[in-house]
């Protein structure tokens, strides 16, 4: 396709991925916009689409380079000539670890919070079919099976936000082509050629697997089959959890033919995403960890792992509980008036008498003060990891202890509907 042709089809490409995605009117929309091409095509793209004051954009300031203050100025420019809403949200890495892994985990965190500050629950995202391409590289590299080779969805959830990529139909090529025509400009991030990283390393080896028949068309076809294979494998890992797991307010308990990891893949499957949303991590622990769990856990162990406690009861079931030590304070100074009630640990709503200056906690040794805990039939350890409300060091409510005072606890989406879903 020449590249003209193939700029001018850019746009019915973005209203062809929006056909079963397009947001209701009014609905808040987020975009992330780092300044590159792709990004700052999204954002113009989504402008064109839909009512400017639906959208809301976000500029994560890594403070990695010096050129980045001038390139998030010019997305603010941009941002501004549209009508948009832009906030600018600052990252800094504490030297600890792999730079690129802080980064996007830097990246995620400041999507999520200002997300829920702005009352968004979906973002967009800029992926394009090249990042699918070199995503499913990567991975193939790595190793990975069926679960990391179907690369990207359209349409994922993560930590309760949908995560929408409507372009990723569009070459990158293509993106910057429809740009140039559109005297848009953009600006381009050096590390996206510099080979110390694996993405760029990647990237510049497809040149020679083309060249070897691996091209995009077939790298896009295996794409489509994983994704196929891997919708199948989770609609049976959730039939099997329906029959041998069940929940117990933010616990899962397993039945023995939950427990055999041999060689099926639904109770793996099951036990992974159970450890991702009881210790609420986007990323499942590692299968050499999580057998090894599982085998003590059979034996009579209590182990831990990935914030997780997995604990023997009777008749050879296994409880999977939330470990206290692993939850976050959150703490709201000041409560909005048309509020309700708070989320907590990102599986939980608190609702009560909300009041400036209080705090939401796990109980911990405040059961102490729960005179009645042992009438709620749940485990101890199940109520230490269960969500309180304090002021200071005050324990004011613990629904779930039987400590009340006006305030409620419960799941915000239960295991068997939401760890199934298709997620990254």
């Amino acid at each position: 396709m020449p590249v003209k042709a193939a700029a001018a089809d850019i746009v019915d490409r973005f209203q062809a991925a929006l056909t079963d995605h397009s947001p209701s009117a009014n609905v808040r929309i987020g975009l992330a916009v780092s300044g590159g091409g792709d990004s700052v095509a999204l954002m113009h793209l989504a402008a064109r689409h839909l009512d400017p004051k639906q959208l809301y954009v976000l500029t994560v300031d890594h403070g990695l380079r010096s050129e980045a203050k001038t390139e998030i100025a010019e997305v603010s420019k941009q941002a501004g000539d549209l009508g948009l809403h832009h906030t600018i949200a600052e990252w800094g890495w504490d030297g600890k670890g792999n730079l690129q892994a802080a980064a996007r985990a830097g990246r995620w965190g400041a999507i999520y919070d200002w997300a829920m500050m702005q009352n968004i629950r979906t973002v967009w995202m800029g992926h394009t079919e090249d990042d699918q391409i070199e995503t499913v590289l990567m991975r193939l590299a790595r190793g990975s099976g069926i679960d990391g080779l179907r690369a990207m969805y359209p349409l994922t959830t993560r930590d309760g936000l949908q995560i929408l990529r409507p372009l990723l139909g569009c070459a990158r090529d293509d993106l910057r082509a429809w740009l140039t025509d559109h005297d848009i400009t953009w600006c381009d991030d050096p590390s996206n050629d510099d080979p110390r990283f694996e993405r760029v390393r990647t990237r510049q080896m497809f040149a020679q697997l083309q060249a070897l028949g691996l091209t995009r068309k077939r790298l896009l076809q295996t794409i489509d089959h994983m994704q196929a294979a891997h919708t199948s494998l989770q609609m049976a890992a959730y039939e099997f959890a329906r029959q041998h797991v069940r929940q117990d307010a933010g616990d899962l308990l397993f039945a023995p033919e939950a427990l055999d990891l041999g060689k099926a893949d639904a109770p793996r499957r099951v036990m992974a995403a159970a450890f991702a949303w009881v210790g609420n991590r986007t990323y499942r622990p590692r299968f050499e960890q999580l057998l090894e769990t599982v085998a003590q856990a059979r034996k009579g162990a209590t182990v831990t792992l990935g914030g997780c406690i997995m604990a023997p009861c009777d008749g050879g079931v296994v409880r999977l509980l939330r470990e206290a030590a692993a939850t976050t304070a959150t703490r709201h100074d000041a409560a909005k008036a048309d509020a309700k009630g708070v989320f907590w640990d990102q599986r939980w709503y608190l609702e009560g008498p909300l009041a400036d200056e209080l705090t939401y906690k796990a109980l911990g040794d405040g059961i102490k003060d729960c005179p009645h805990w042992r009438q709620s039939g749940m485990p101890r350890a199940s109520l230490l990891a269960s969500p309180a409300v304090w002021r200071g060091g005050a324990l004011i409510a613990a629904p779930l202890a039987g400590l009340s005072n006006g305030w409620s606890a419960r799941i915000v989406a239960d295991f068997h509907s939401t760890a199934f879903a298709i997620e990254d």
